[in-house]
């Protein structure tokens, strides 16, 4: 019934898209999200470079996301219509999330798209590589939607990570790009770091007074119902607080933004106000599990440790693309009082966090990676950026 429901919205979609795709292609390139209702800083940066280079093409912004209530979804279907329009009459779409307007209708030849995930490299599964898992699609709802259909090309952040990437978008490999996202420039940018340290500091005085290390808890985003439960992850996180000595540390909680966990204990911080890996700078010791904020703290190169309280059945409903005992640079406990014990003995193996990096994240070719990413972009869309730029 869903299948029949999805194809019959599908033929009217297409009907209605059939007529935009007579409009004339513009010098145009249409970013869209659903990840967030912001704009992301990948697609900030890469704009503000190609709106450098390439003055005479516009760059469109369709960013929202879908939401959970009736009128938020049938605000959505309104916003679809936005995407048709714009997608119909664009040279090149970039995306940063899966979208229904592109995958699920039928394209012009000669539009280019272009898939830049949001997550920096491949550890925790998704896409194809988790349909009817726990937290996974149901492999019928991907083929009716046509999941992650019609791409041009698919960015990867290293060739290690290729094959992961081109497994979770079910694409053949000649349509892999090794391409890390342009917010790696942040990383080394020294004013955006100061200035970051500087606003965290403004609003946290007492973080890393009287001689203190600044510890940043970072877990992975759970899908509620997925075979993952919040309460679990809740747990988990007071256990940790409980664990840490508050006369030798501070302790900064950083949930996922989608995540509704709140914790309350005297000492721990719950931050929601910067981003996390923006925290990261102002971290002495980084404690993660399977996120994806792994590769830019090992570009930062803190000092990492792996709390994996539900190691078992996180496996079992997500799974990762590494093996995760043998890459991750860093020590592993499923116990809050070990993690700690780690740490307060500084077991930090800098030679390993150096090869995860090196091996997971390729060096610009520019000197930028929003450089390179906006060399791609001229280079897809035929323009011979260094002629024009005598």
């Amino acid at each position: 019934m869903k299948k029949s429901l999805i194809r019959g919205a599908a033929f009217l979609l297409n009907c209605l898209y059939s007529i935009l795709k007579l409009l004339p292609v513009q010098k145009k390139i249409t970013y869209i999200s659903r990840q967030s209702n912001t704009l992301s800083v990948d697609f900030s940066m890469v704009i503000h470079e190609m709106e450098k280079r390439q003055p005479e093409y516009r760059n469109i912004t369709l960013i929202k996301m879908i939401g959970d209530s009736i009128p938020e979804k049938i605000g959505y279907c309104f916003h679809m219509i936005r995407q048709m329009y714009h997608v119909a009459t664009s040279e090149m779409v970039v995306l940063d999330t899966y979208c229904i307007v592109v995958s699920l209708l039928n394209q012009r030849k000669n539009l280019k798209v272009i898939q830049m995930w949001h997550a920096l490299g491949a550890m925790k599964k998704f896409g194809y590589s988790i349909l009817d898992k726990g937290e996974g699609t149901k492999k019928s709802v991907a083929e009716a939607m046509r999941m992650h259909r019609n791409y041009t090309y698919v960015f990867s952040s290293s060739e290690f990570c290729s094959r992961f990437f081109a497994e979770a978008f079910n694409v053949s490999m000649d349509k892999m790009v090794v391409m890390p996202l342009p917010r790696l420039d942040l990383l080394a940018d020294e004013k955006y770091v100061g200035d970051v340290k500087r606003r965290i500091k403004e609003r946290y005085p007492r973080l890393g007074s009287a001689g203190r290390k600044t510890i940043i808890y970072a877990p992975t985003f759970r899908k509620e119902g997925g075979g993952f439960e919040e309460e679990e992850l809740r747990m988990a996180a007071l256990r940790l607080a409980e664990a840490v000595d508050y006369e030798r540390y501070d302790l900064v909680m950083k949930f996922h933004p989608l995540s509704g966990i709140r914790i309350t204990h005297e000492h721990a911080i719950q931050d929601t106000e910067f981003a996390t890996i923006d925290f990261c700078h102002a971290a002495d010791i980084v404690i993660l599990d399977y996120s994806a904020v792994v590769f830019e703290v090992a570009m930062l190169g803190k000092p990492m440790f792996f709390y994996t309280f539900d190691y078992e059945s996180y496996m079992a409903n997500r799974d990762v693309y590494i093996d995760f005992k043998k890459y991750v640079p860093g020590e592993i406990s499923e116990d809050a009082e070990e993690l700690m014990a780690m740490i307060e003995s500084d077991r930090t193996d800098t030679e390993k966090i150096e090869q995860f990096r090196d091996l997971m994240i390729s060096r610009t070719r520019s000197g930028t990676y929003t450089g390179d990413v906006a060399d791609f972009f001229e280079k897809t869309l035929g323009i011979n950026s260094k002629e024009k730029r005598r």
